[in-house]
This record gives structure tokens, sequence and C-alpha cells, in this order.
């Protein structure tokens, strides 16, 4: 079979599939319906999680609710907070506030979610709180102390696998401040 057509004016033309101009108006449309459909893929599969922290939203603005920071401010209470070879240690210095038999330890990774870690720890008899924990993913990690009741918070931040801070209240906008 031949790729020529003969032309009702005499001449020879080829059919329209050998033509290149088809092919790159064809062309144009069809990689934009896989782009939408890769962009689109990719979006639902890649989602934002949502922000954890005491936040709220007003308009435009995100505002961030320190009750819990002021209730551990007003109930005087700190904490030590080591973490070494996948061994974290927490000693509480419950102040005002009743001592709790359990507290909850948020590992939150700055911007990979999914390496989070909410640990809960039970009080042994000197009043200190233990557990072995695996080896943290490198990066930039912030921590927050609270009982079950989440009645009070304390906060703060670390790089590295390996950190020990004196987490207080009164530390600007709620972080911990590095023990020296």
């Amino acid at each position: 079979m031949s790729d020529k057509i003969q032309a009702a004016d005499g001449g020879i033309r080829r059919p329209w599939h050998r033509e290149p101009l088809v092919w790159l108006v064809i062309a144009i449309p069809a990689l934009t319906v896989v782009a939408g459909l890769t962009t689109v893929f990719t979006a639902f599969r890649k989602a934002d999680v949502e922000v954890s922290d005491d936040v709220r939203r007003e308009g435009l603005a995100i505002h961030q609710d320190p009750t819990r920071d002021n209730a551990a401010s007003a109930l005087g209470v700190t904490a030590k907070f080591t973490l070494a070879g996948g061994h974290l240690h927490v000693e509480l210095a419950p102040g005002r506030a009743p001592s709790p038999s359990t507290l909850l330890v948020v590992l939150s990774h700055a911007t990979r979610a999914e390496y989070d870690q909410l640990v809960p720890l039970t009080a042994a008899a000197d009043g200190s709180f233990d557990t072995m924990l695996p080896t943290l993913r490198a990066g930039h990690w912030y921590i927050e102390v609270t009982p079950t009741d989440r009645s009070w918070r304390l906060t703060g931040e670390f790089t590295g696998g390996t950190a020990e801070l004196a987490l207080t209240p009164e530390a600007p906008a709620g972080r911990a401040e590095p023990k020296l």
C-alpha cells in the first residue's frame, strides 16, 4: 500500500498521519492533559499535614493560643529533658500543680511529619519519667511535655539525636533554653 494519495487536482498528497503539523496540534493538548493529571496525583499523594499546635485562625492571620503555656507559668512547672542514646528522661518539678502519674511527650520533626512521635511516660518511684526510644532522625525537633489532661505544657526545640534542655514556661515564645 502506498503512503501517497492522489489529490483531486492531480497532485500527490500524504495521508494526515504523515503530516508533522498534525502531530504538533495533537501533542500540545495531550501533554497538557498528562501534566494536569500528574499535578492532581502529586497533590493528593503529598497532601499537607494539619497544624498540631494550639492555634486559631482569624481572617488571614493565625494566632497561637498561649493558655496552656500561661498555666504552666502560673503553676511554676519546670522540667529537665534529656535524650541520649535512645534513652528519654524527664525530671519534672511540678511547682503548685499536682504531680501527674503520666506525661505525654510529643516529639515533632520540623519538616517531616511522618517522623513525629507521641510518647506516654509513666512516673518511676523517684518521680522521674523514663523510656527507651528508637534513634531519632537527624534534623530540627520540637518537644512538648504535658500531662494527660493537657492542662499545661512545656515546649522546647533541639537539633540532632542528643539533647539536654531545661524546659521553662518563661522561655521566649514558649521555647526551651539549652542547659549550659
